[in-house]
C-alpha cells in the first residue's frame, strides 16, 4: 500500500455486464465512496460514478472508465484504495476500521493469534476475523471483555478469550 493511501474495500466480482462491480467496503467512512470521489484499483485512478449499498454490508460501485464486464472481470479480489485524509477524531476507545486491519492480535496470555484481516460489521457489535500464520481462523466479537487494549502504535491488539472462541 502506498504511503498516504488506505485501503477502503474489496472487489468481490462483476455485477451484471455494464462494468458495475460488487464489493466489500471496508471503510466505516462514507466519504471514502462519494460520487466524484477518486479510487485507486490495480494501480490506476478511477471517478466513482456511482455507489449503491446493499443488505449484508456489501455494495455496488461504478467507476469511470469501466465500461463493461471485460473490463472488470479482472479486478476481481483487487483493493480499493484511497488517500487518507483527516478523519474525526473518534471517542476514546474507538477505532476506524483501516486502523485495525494488520494489527497483530495477542492474548492475555501471551499467545500470538495472528493478524486481524477483517472486520464484519453486525448488528450488534463487530467481529473481527484473524488469521494466524497456519491459516486458522478465529473471530472475535469486539466487546470490552474480549477486547482488552488497542495500540495503534506498536500495531498490536490485546484480547482475552472467553469460553467457545476456539
Amino acid at each position: 500500500m502506498p504511503d498516504g493511501a488506505v485501503a477502503v474495500g474489496r472487489v468481490i466480482r462483476p455485477h451484471g455486464s455494464d462494468g458495475t462491480l460488487r464489493v466489500q467496503p471496508y471503510s466505516d467512512n462514507p466519504a471514502r465512496f462519494q460520487v466524484g470521489g477518486i479510487l485507486t484499483v490495480a494501480g490506476k485512478n478511477h471517478a466513482i460514478s456511482d455507489f449503491r449499498t446493499l443488505p449484508g454490508g456489501y455494495a455496488l460501485l461504478r467507476l469511470d472508465g469501466l465500461e463493461n464486464i471485460d473490463a472488470v472481470r479482472p479486478l476481481t479480489g483487487q483493493w480499493l484504495v484511497a488517500p487518507v485524509e483527516p478523519a474525526p477524531d473518534l471517542p476514546p476507545g474507538e477505532y476506524y476500521h483501516y486502523q485495525l486491519v494488520g494489527l497483530t492480535v495477542v492474548t492475555d496470555q501471551g499467545e500470538n493469534l495472528g493478524t486481524l484481516q477483517e472486520v464484519l460489521v453486525t448488528g450488534s457489535n463487530d467481529v473481527y476475523v484473524v488469521t494466524s500464520d497456519t491459516g486458522k481462523e478465529i473471530l472475535l466479537p469486539a466487546v470490552a471483555h474480549v477486547v482488552k487494549d488497542v495500540d495503534l502504535p506498536a500495531g498490536r491488539m490485546l484480547v482475552h478469550l472467553i469460553d467457545g472462541l476456539r
